[in-house]
């Protein structure tokens, strides 16, 4: 009897489906749900990469390439900018060559696309392109961003805003440069679209793939979403993926209730809530490969300030080390002992 052969992605994908729950059981059977998923996305082929955010250093570089990191995410600040020149820009991706990293993204999270007063709006506009010139310059296959907000305006009239500034003004150039963006998932003042109804709001209005999420399941947790499901629902528009935990402190949340102070905060992958094989499933089930990125905010694990200087403390590349360890458990790929 001849035995059907199986790499391993495709036995992780069929798992995922079961490990998914009852919910998206409902979704239909794992063979159908194989036979729905999105096809790879044409920027990236493989499986997803393990990446740190940081700020740029060729320490910061070579320290995420000796504990088994992919990729890194940047985030832009008044050294690493779109001011960089060609030979700047060069010396930093042979640094990353020499590392044996990718960039694959850069982060930039201060235009508010949506402002009300419409000289910001057209000044936050014409920044970000800016910003989506220099992840192209970089390689980069997506820039991650806000979805800004504009205060006292309801949720549907910010999407749509949202949705004209990405299809006049964005759209056309990431064709250009062939290049994706998506927002973070982080609620605050600049940032409205951090929950599922916002998300469909947009979505219905770009249909565009080169706009989708920069999903971080840690924001979903404290605002009790489940960021499972959402991830499900939402799978085709994921076009990058942060990776933290989330804590909640139940006796603290007693006290005050969740309008009050210190009852969650953030933590490295696995010290949290979060089932991170569970997420991790919907990911590879939707054949999703671009970064996921370890964004690390946990304070058990770092010495303020520690994105100052050029190089980490050891606490904090402690946490990181940590991070890898734990989630390099649930991504497939090739495997060293």
């Amino acid at each position: 009897m001849q035995e059907d052969k199986f790499d391993r992605r495709h036995f992780l994908k069929a798992g995922g489906v079961s490990a998914l729950g009852t919910r998206m059981a409902l979704a239909g059977s794992p063979a159908l749900a194989q036979e729905s998923a999105p096809s790879t996305p044409s920027h990236e082929k493989g499986f997803p990469q393990l990446a740190t955010i940081t700020r740029y250093s060729p320490q910061k570089l070579a320290f995420a390439a000796s504990t088994q990191y992919q990729g890194v995410v940047i985030t832009v600040d008044r050294f690493f900018n779109p001011k960089l020149t060609d030979s700047q820009i060069d010396q930093i991706l042979k640094t990353a060559r020499q590392a044996n990293l990718r960039i694959i993204s850069i982060e930039c999270m201060n235009p508010n696309h949506i402002s009300s007063d419409p000289a910001k709006r057209r000044e936050a506009i014409a920044d970000f392109i800016q910003h989506l010139e220099l992840g192209h310059r970089l390689g980069c296959k997506f820039v991650g961003t806000f979805s800004g907000g504009m205060a006292g305006v309801s949720m549907e009239d910010q999407a749509k805003a949202f949705a004209e500034v990405f299809n006049e003004h964005y759209l056309p150039v990431c064709e250009k440069l062939d290049i994706t963006m998506g927002w973070e998932n982080y609620p605050c003042d600049t940032n409205f679209a951090t929950v599922p109804g916002a998300w469909e709001k947009i979505f219905d209005l770009v249909p565009s793939r080169r706009l989708g999420l920069e999903f971080d399941p840690s924001h979903l947790v404290r605002q009790y979403i489940d960021y499972v499901q959402a991830a499900w629902d939402f799978r085709e528009r994921i076009l990058s993926v942060h990776a933290k935990d989330t804590e909640i402190i139940e006796p603290v949340l007693q006290e005050v209730g969740i309008h009050g102070q210190g009852w969650w905060r953030y933590r490295i992958p696995g010290q949290g809530l979060i089932d991170w094989p569970k997420f991790i499933n919907v990911l590879l089930q939707a054949n999703y490969s671009g970064g996921i990125a370890v964004e690390h905010e946990d304070p058990f694990w770092d010495e303020p300030p520690s994105n100052n200087s050029p190089e980490f403390p050891q606490a904090r590349k402690d946490g990181f080390i940590l991070a890898s360890r734990f989630l390099r458990m649930f991504l497939p790929g090739h495997l060293s002992g």
